[in-house]
């Protein structure tokens, strides 16, 4: 699938995580910036989310990332992938207690997007969002985890495509016509296809 103004395809994302070093980012170590972008996209975080975790937060036994008050729940969690396990786990044993990016701010993070877009030709990070209609400089990797679970580049731990309400859950969203409808904007011709 071609990466859109709401999606970023595997090989794109890819190509952002290689041009990372290329920001040259002082105040964060590049495999930070590397596994925030990858947090974002495998837990299918808000960018807010991932930017205030602290170690504590994530419980890599539980395969759980507590995120206390979030848009829509009063203490929220997140679920962590089990094919993430195994570059979160020592990533998150390096880690002093406290923040994950400590000092990082969102303003910080859209400007990253941003480089990131002009530097790789990004739609999504390019196109202004009142153009495009879609809330997508920081929800991209949400987003993109989303329709990659639906199409079936993401499958379940027997190889299945993963069902609709599955995928609900991981965006954590309340209804899967929510995640259909007006987050993943499929269809139900889409739908019929993939499933």
């Amino acid at each position: 699938m071609d990466s859109t103004n709401n999606y970023m395809n595997q090989q794109d994302f890819n190509k952002v995580i290689r041009a990372i070093p290329d920001l040259h980012i002082r105040k964060l170590d590049n495999l930070d910036v590397e596994m925030l972008f990858k947090i974002l996209y495998w837990c299918a975080l808000r960018p807010m989310e991932g930017i205030r975790l602290s170690k504590n937060d994530i419980n890599i036994n539980d395969r759980v990332i507590r995120l206390g008050k979030t848009k829509t729940k009063k203490n929220d969690k997140a679920i962590i992938p089990q094919q993430f396990i195994s570059e979160l786990y020592p990533y998150i044993n390096s880690k002093p207690e406290g923040r994950l990016f400590d000092g990082l701010k969102y303003i910080t993070f859209y400007f990253w997007l941003r480089r990131l877009g002009v530097m790789l030709n990004i739609d999504a990070w390019t196109s202004l969002e009142s153009e495009t209609g879609e809330k997508t400089k920081g929800h991209i990797f949400r987003k993109s985890i989303g329709k990659d679970m639906v199409t079936g580049e993401i499958k379940d731990k027997n190889g299945n495509k993963i069902e609709i309400p599955v995928i609900s859950q991981h965006l954590r969203h309340a209804k899967p016509s929510m995640t259909i409808d007006h987050y993943l904007k499929a269809t139900s011709e889409q739908v019929k296809n993939t499933f």
